[in-house]
């Protein structure tokens, strides 16, 4: 049986939902947590995509859900990252799933592996459901107006533990914006404040993409891996391990002064 299971969702597309939950997982993985990583963004998955796996997948969620085949024959090894399982998700969209359907995947699933943790990258119709069930369910959202209030527009069930996760927080290169602090940003969400994690550059990989290789190699990610640590019950500072000294100082001060956005 899974340890550890945590749903990561958001109230509006496009800001890196999927991202997150792929970082997460890296996370826990690299860390020696073995990790499941399941996809149920139904008719439109992207994990097989971020992992490398797109060409590889012959089974997928939606072959587990209607009982076809067993859950480890439908799941992948990401064969670059010791201790990282992929469920894919499925391409074929035929409406979201019922909630004695989900309710019954998730059990399915959580009963299925012995992975140490459960990452399930769930959309807004199915997390109501499932929240109740997980762990903790962790909201995703930019630091734009429009996707804070979608976040707050989420619903959970009223047992659920819900944290939110403030994504792509603006570098440098974009101070013409106007952006919310983040105290701004947790009023706005309603949600008490699990991560934030910064707009950082990646890497590409210089040789062939190969099965099972990710398309883009990630830097060093100290907020996903501090979040990983915290998440499991440790204890890991917000900030310290991404910036250090004047640089950050001097965003620290940037984040208290920045004003919201107008509407």
């Amino acid at each position: 049986m899974v340890g550890k299971t945590i749903l990561v969702t958001s109230g509006k597309g496009g800001v890196g939902c999927s991202t997150v939950a792929v970082r997460l997982a890296l996370a826990f993985a690299r860390r020696g947590v073995t990790t499941l990583l399941g996809d149920l963004a139904w008719g439109n998955p992207a994990q097989d995509v971020l992992c490398g796996l797109a060409e590889r997948v012959v089974y997928d969620v939606r072959d587990v859900l209607c009982a076809r085949v067993d859950p480890r024959r439908a799941s992948l090894p990401v064969v670059s990252v010791q201790n990282l399982t992929l469920l894919p998700g499925t391409t074929v969209f035929d409406g979201v799933p019922g909630d004695a359907e989900v309710i019954r995947l998730f059990e399915t699933l959580r009963g299925g592996f012995d992975q140490d943790v459960m990452i399930l990258d769930v959309p807004k119709e199915t997390v109501t459901v499932l929240s109740e069930f997980a762990d903790v369910t962790l909201a995703v959202t930019d630091f734009s107006t429009a996707s804070l209030r979608a976040t707050a527009a989420l619903n959970f069930s009223q047992r659920a533990t819900v944290r939110a996760v403030f994504n792509r927080y603006p570098t440098d290169r974009e101070k013409t914006k106007i952006y919310p602090t983040v105290r701004e940003a947790i009023d706005l969400a309603g949600l008490p404040l699990a991560a934030i994690l910064f707009d950082d550059p990646r890497l590409p990989q210089d040789d062939e993409i190969s099965p099972g290789q990710f398309p883009e190699r990630p830097l060093l990610d100290a907020p996903c891996k501090n979040l990983s640590v915290r998440l499991t019950g440790g204890h890991a500072p917000l900030l310290t391990g991404l910036i250090r000294g004047r640089k950050r100082q001097k965003t620290l001060a940037q984040m208290g002064k920045r004003r919201l956005e107008n509407a």
